[in-house]
This record gives structure tokens, C-alpha cells and sequence, in this order.
């Protein structure tokens, strides 16, 4: 069986379109690996097939079921796309990887985590503890989400800054009680104090709102070539520079786009010469705050360029047939950077060098 196959089987399988033949096939795979294909004796390699299987058929169903497409909760379905991938990675990728010098050498980009700096508009500037949960204004003084503060000193500013790095994610709680949660190289720009017509915050990169409900007072994103308002609602905007446009994917309530309405389960993508108002893919959209990436056919560009922000690592490739390559799959965003190129690399069509202080890919 072609490796295309068998991806296109995996993503049935995820998709919840499988037959019952291709279930079964998808569980005999373990049962297919030989004692050489693992790095464990006996009995390890069995205790770690049955682990797995427990693991997937706690999280995707009893094994002989045949499986229709019907809507699974968030959690479901990015447990059972993360026990699938595992088990395609393992499948056919043994052997590249198990040397120990090349994943030191990629391992040192490690994944993002908690961490951001906030900046006033008098020149002052915070590095916040990413040991905490996130910031917010009380009284005039800058505290975490926990209460401690982060300056005794009360903040004479009109207007905060947070800048989330490379590798880096955070959440901040707004002078109105909305939640806002920062991607890796994003900016969040608001005021100490919201006026009394109006929230206005101002965004660059990505960032997912729960904006707190106020019918005399919209809430406003500013971001490249858009507007957004809303009144209290749940979306997530993405306006990293690399997709040439900016993409607003509306969970919950409703809010106008450049005076477009959107309806829970759209989204909209504006960029400096059209307005496209289409489905969306609201498991795509968010799984970045949930803990995961999604991937849906997505170009490796744009890949490249979450994994980058990410693991605060530079790709380097310059064949433009890379560029034309489009992946599916769902990847925990936690593991280490070795293992989710070895997604990538399984699928036959690329490979990973460490080179200069860099990733270089190249097509296979």
C-alpha cells in the first residue's frame, strides 16, 4: 500500500468517514511491526502497543464500530487526531531520526510557552513572569491574573502594550472583563481605561476574544485591512503578514467585518483588494489555543511559518516545488520540534537537515 494511501485513510478515519474495513486495517498496523521496527525489547514493545491502543480506543470508540460523520466535541476529536498521527509516525519512520546528534542539534528550538513583555506609552517596560497565568489592571496598578503584582508602582500611562515573542503565547484580562489569549508574535495594543462609547484594542498577529457583553459599548479589533465590532462574542482573528490576508472566524454571537456581517460557523478573509465571507473551520481556526495545530491541506509556507513562531526557528529551503506542497494532520503543539518534523518527513515528500543554525528542508 502507497504511503498516500494510507494517509488518505488516516484522514477518513479522523474525518469519521471510514469504512469498517479501513477501521480494522488502521488497527492491525500495530499488530503489522516487527521487534526490529522498535527501539524496545519484547515486552516493552508490547507494553507500548497496548498502551497506545488503549489510548485510541479510549478516545475514538469501540474498535469494531463503524464510524459516521457526526460532530465531536473539540477535545475528541484533537485526542484522536494526535493517537492517529502517532501511530502513522511510528508506522514509517523508524529509522531517520534515531540519530542522537541530529535531534540535540533540532531539540534545542524547544516549543513556545508562557511569556510576554508589557510595555507603557512613557518608555516603561515589564517582563512578565510566564510562570504566571496572564495580566490584568486594577486600580490602576498592573497585577496577575492571581493578584501579585507586577509593579507596586501604579501605572501612569494611557495606553498598554503586550508583545508576545517567537515561542511565546499569553493571556490578558481587559479593563472590561474580556479575555483575550495571544498567539507567538502577536501584539495587543488597549487602553488603561475603555471610554464610555466605545472598546477599541488594536491587534497584530493572532488572538483568540471572549469579549464581555455591553450593549452601550462595542468592542472594536483594529487590524491590517480590517475593522471588527462587536457588542459580546467569541472569535479568533489571525493577521500574520504570510497569509496576505486577515482571517476572522466567529464562534459564538455575531459581529460586523468591515461592515460585513459574520454568523457563528463563518469566517471572513480581507485583504487590501477583496472581502471573502465563507465556512469556516472553527477546529482549524482555534486548535492553536487549545493546545494543538490543524492543518487542513494547508500550504507548507504557511506551516513553516507557524512552526517558526512556534519553536523560534528559522526554515531555510529554496526549491519552489516546496513551496506548491500542502499538508493535513493534527500535531501536539508541546511535543518536541523532532517529532513533528518526523510527521512531515513520513509522509515521503520532504526532509530535515540541521544546517548554520537553521532547519534546511529539502524535497525527496
Amino acid at each position: 500500500m502507497e504511503q498516500k494511501d494510507i494517509a488518505e485513510i488516516l484522514l477518513k478515519y479522523e474525518l469519521g468517514i471510514s469504512s469498517e474495513k479501513e477501521n480494522k486495517l488502521i488497527e492491525s498496523w500495530y499488530d503489522a511491526q516487527t521487534a526490529e521496527d522498535w527501539t524496545f525489547n519484547a515486552l516493552g514493545q508490547q507494553e507500548h502497543k497496548n498502551k497506545i491502543l488503549s489510548q485510541i480506543h479510549q478516545q475514538i470508540g469501540a474498535k469494531s464500530s463503524i464510524r459516521k460523520p457526526i460532530y465531536r466535541s473539540p477535545l475528541w476529536w484533537s485526542a484522536a487526531a494526535a493517537m492517529l498521527i502517532a501511530v502513522f509516525v511510528l508506522f514509517f519512520n523508524q529509522t531517520h531520526w534515531n540519530k542522537s546528534d541530529k535531534i540535540a542539534e533540532i531539540d534545542q528550538f524547544k516549543p513556545g510557552k508562557d511569556q510576554a513583555i508589557l510595555k507603557l506609552d512613557d518608555g516603561s517596560t515589564f517582563v512578565l513572569n510566564g510562570a504566571k497565568s496572564g495580566v490584568k489592571v486594577i486600580n490602576g496598578t498592573a497585577v496577575y491574573l492571581d493578584g501579585s503584582a507586577i509593579s507596586k508602582d501604579k501605572l501612569h500611562a494611557q495606553v498598554l502594550t503586550i508583545e508576545v515573542p517567537k515561542g511565546g503565547q499569553y493571556q490578558v484580562s481587559l479593563p472590561d472583563g474580556s479575555k483575550v489569549w495571544l498567539n507567538a508574535a502577536s501584539t495587543l495594543r488597549y487602553p488603561m481605561q475603555f471610554s464610555n462609547t466605545q472598546r477599541e484594542v488594536s491587534l497584530e498577529g493572532e488572538a483568540y476574544f471572549e469579549v464581555t457583553k455591553n450593549p452601550h459599548k462595542p468592542f472594536i479589533v483594529k487590524s491590517a485591512h480590517q475593522r471588527v465590532e462587536v457588542l459580546g462574542t467569541i472569535f479568533n482573528i489571525n493577521s500574520y503578514t504570510e497569509r496576505g490576508y486577515v482571517e476572522t472566524t466567529l464562534l459564538e454571537g455575531s459581529v460586523n467585518v468591515n461592515q460585513h456581517r459574520l454568523l457563528p460557523g463563518q469566517r471572513s478573509l480581507i485583504s487590501p483588494s477583496s472581502t471573502q465571507i465563507l465556512p469556516a473551520d472553527i477546529e482549524a481556526a482555534t486548535a492553536w489555543r487549545k493546545g494543538y495545530f490543524l492543518f487542513d491541506n494547508e500550504p507548507l509556507p504557511h506551516i513553516l511559518a507557524t512552526l517558526s513562531r512556534w519553536y523560534n526557528v528559522e526554515f531555510d529551503y529554496k526549491q519552489t516545488e516546496i513551496e506548491k506542497l500542502s499538508f493535513w494532520g493534527s500535531i501536539d503543539k508541546n511535543q518536541s520540534l523532532t517529532k513533528t518534523l518526523q510527521f512531515f518527513e513520513s509522509t515521503n515528500q520532504i526532509k530535515f537537515d540541521y544546517q548554520d543554525g537553521k532547519i534546511a528542508i529539502h524535497k525527496k
